[in-house]
């Protein structure tokens, strides 16, 4: 929060789950200022925007699944989309802006967006391939690379994944 958008976390509200009160953890909170509540076990309506949060995210990521036909053994790919997308749409609670928009100050663009199960055809050439490959191959579009500025795609007959931005749609 510090270096990225010059503010500072004043209070963390956990549900005190192990990975929440581990004593490195409580030493970066107490070094920081930073107060960190905890809800009372087996109460998650404490932690109610974080769990409607948390359940919309769910829902969206298997409703991507359920509709491209993908198996659930691909819920990462499904939900990190699924956020990606929600981050990018206007929504009432923040005056018809996105939470892209609150944060970065600007629209975000929706031309990279693309139909979350789709066919496409990346070009394989960077991954190593001998000349004598064909230069693509039918692959299913997966979602956003998060460390790239890319798409992330699954082929199936060789159950590899590729990250590239030199892409054909297929969104038909």
């Amino acid at each position: 929060m510090e270096t990225q958008f010059d503010t500072h976390v004043k209070i963390f509200q956990s549900n005190g789950g192990g990975e929440f009160v581990n004593q490195s953890l409580q030493n970066l909170f107490k070094t920081n200022g930073i107060i960190h509540r905890i809800s009372c076990p087996g109460t998650p309506e404490q932690n109610g925007l974080a769990e409607r949060r948390h359940r919309h995210n769910i829902e969206i990521g298997l409703t991507l699944l359920s509709h491209a036909s993908i198996p659930i053994k691909f819920w990462t790919a499904a939900f990190c989309t699924a956020v990606f997308l929600i981050n990018r749409l206007p929504t009432l609670v923040l005056g018809y802006k996105s939470p892209h928009e609150v944060v970065f100050g600007s629209a975000p663009t929706c031309d990279s967006l693309r139909v979350f199960g789709c066919s496409y055809y990346p070009l394989l050439a960077p991954f190593g391939r001998s000349k004598l490959d064909f230069k693509s191959t039918r692959c299913v579009f997966l979602g956003y690379s998060t460390n790239h500025k890319g798409y992330l795609c699954l082929e199936p007959q060789t159950h590899r994944f590729y990250i590239s931005r030199h892409v054909k749609f297929n969104e038909l």
